[in-house]
């Protein structure tokens, strides 16, 4: 067991349910070697129980006029609902605009999508199972949906996929909410690809629970289903939940309980994958966020106050100020997917730009280079610790043995460009006459593109 003390989950600075426990040990080695599957319901959603607006099961008994105490499953209640004349047409438009309505307050869709969010940087993690209809963990945690058999021609993308067994709000045919619902979602994952795969995932690798109550519906429904088909192949799993008074009961499952709340259990996770040196710090993110601010200033400033066509070396320095921009908006992007978390995927993409750097030297395109190693030194800056960061150079001058970080030394340097390295002056003269005579037209820009065809696109 492994203890991580002194964090709190995001978001939840007042949360009393973030109880201290200890880390198994199998599920960080799971975690580790990319066999740990999540599987997640509606407790780390909207229907959980610090989320600060009534259940969707409370809002459909209130307006059937069913008394608080009327004992009835969600499933049953749901099919009531439906029975309706337009029923079942008016129960997928109260879910929709359900959704609707926490995603204009953003404070309530904060609180809603903390654990996605969290959950989001955990690169190792990539198969997720839930039986929520929300699309939190597309949107927050880079997931790729998988709901219904057709979607299986995504298996085999690259990075994080979610098995989506009661629907998505993105299929509203796919939404299983009624008994009847659940008899054809059930016969459905006995007998079809999306029922093997999970038995085949859940067979191979350690399972976690999240969100969910021994109670829950959902739960008994799917992991009795699981253990009648599997029977003894079901390996044992953990399931991180508040319901103590449950831990026989689960113990008999095959599960071993975690008393505490599931966003603070993926803090608390991902403190021992960035200690263990399996995934990079989420606060390397914010200092590249910090600098790409202040890089686009400069390189607006860049543009402003010195004249290409005097000193066509300055074309160099903007591509290599887009390289870098492009570098760090890039990462900012796929950050809640996890790709550049994982030191090893951005040290493989750090290798396969030098080697575009070399091919693109061969050939002479100096621009091209310019960029590349802006790119590079993206990647770079994000990581390395807080004071190698200060020698990351902001500005470029092609053949310069060290590269100058502020704008008074990239002035002096500059002025030493044609000497430096002729070649390169020549076909930055050549550049920036290409332009043509029209001062209004008279910018440099680098796409994220390298201008010579390949068979691939590089990371």
């Amino acid at each position: 067991m492994q203890h991580i003390k002194g964090l709190k989950s995001p978001g939840c600075d007042d949360c009393d349910s973030d109880h201290p426990f200890q880390m198994p040990k199998a599920i960080t080695e799971s975690l580790y070697d990319g066999t740990l599957v999540l599987f997640a319901g509606a407790g780390v959603s909207s229907e959980g129980a610090s989320v600060p607006i009534a259940t969707l099961y409370d809002e459909i008994r209130n307006e059937m006029g069913l008394a608080p105490e009327t004992s009835v499953s969600f499933a049953r209640l749901m099919g009531m609902y439906c029975d309706q004349p337009d029923g079942r047409a008016k129960l997928l438009r109260r879910i929709h605009q359900r959704f609707q309505y926490i995603r204009s307050h953003q404070q309530l869709y904060g609180r809603v999508t903390r654990f996605h969010t969290e959950l989001a940087t955990i690169h190792p993690i990539e198969a997720i199972i839930t039986t929520n209809w929300d699309d939190y963990f597309e949107r927050e945690s880079g997931a790729v949906p998988l709901v219904t058999p057709e979607d299986f021609a995504l298996w085999r993308v690259p990075g994080r996929k979610v098995f989506k067994i009661h629907g998505s709000v993105n299929n509203w045919g796919s939404i299983v909410a009624t008994e009847q619902d659940y008899q054809k979602c059930y016969k459905s994952l006995r007998d079809g690809i999306l029922g093997s795969t999970l038995r085949h995932l859940l067979g191979t690798r350690t399972v976690l629970y999240v969100g969910y109550r021994f109670a829950d519906e959902d739960f008994q429904r799917i992991h009795g289903l699981l253990r009648r088909d599997m029977g003894a192949t079901m390996p044992h799993g953990y399931i991180v939940t508040l319901d103590r008074e449950a831990a026989p009961q689960l113990r008999r499952l095959g599960l071993t309980p975690i008393f505490t709340d599931a966003t603070y259990f993926v803090t608390i996770l991902k403190a021992h994958a960035t200690k263990d040196q399996q995934m990079l710090d989420d606060e390397r993110f914010g200092g590249v966020e910090q600098l790409l601010m202040t890089l686009l200033e400069k390189h607006s400033q860049l543009f402003g106050t010195v004249d290409l066509r005097g000193h066509p070396e300055v074309a160099y320095a903007l591509s290599y100020q887009d390289g870098l921009i492009q570098s760090f908006e890039r990462i900012l992007t796929l950050k809640n997917t996890g790709y550049y978390s994982n030191p090893r995927k951005v040290w493989n993409a750090i290798r396969t730009y030098e080697g575009i750097r070399k091919a693109e030297l061969r050939a002479r395109r100096y621009f091209d280079v310019s960029y590349v190693d802006g790119y590079i030194n993206g990647m770079i800056y994000l990581m390395l610790d807080d004071e190698s960061r200060k020698g990351v150079p902001l500005y470029y001058v092609y053949g310069a043995e060290q590269q100058p970080k502020t704008y008074t030394q990239y002035r002096k340097l500059s002025a030493q460009a044609s000497t430096l390295h002729k070649a390169s002056y020549r076909h930055a003269q050549s550049l920036v006459g290409s332009l043509g005579e029209n001062p209004d037209h008279l910018s440099v820009h680098h796409p994220p593109v390298l201008s010579w065809p390949r068979s691939a696109t590089a990371p």
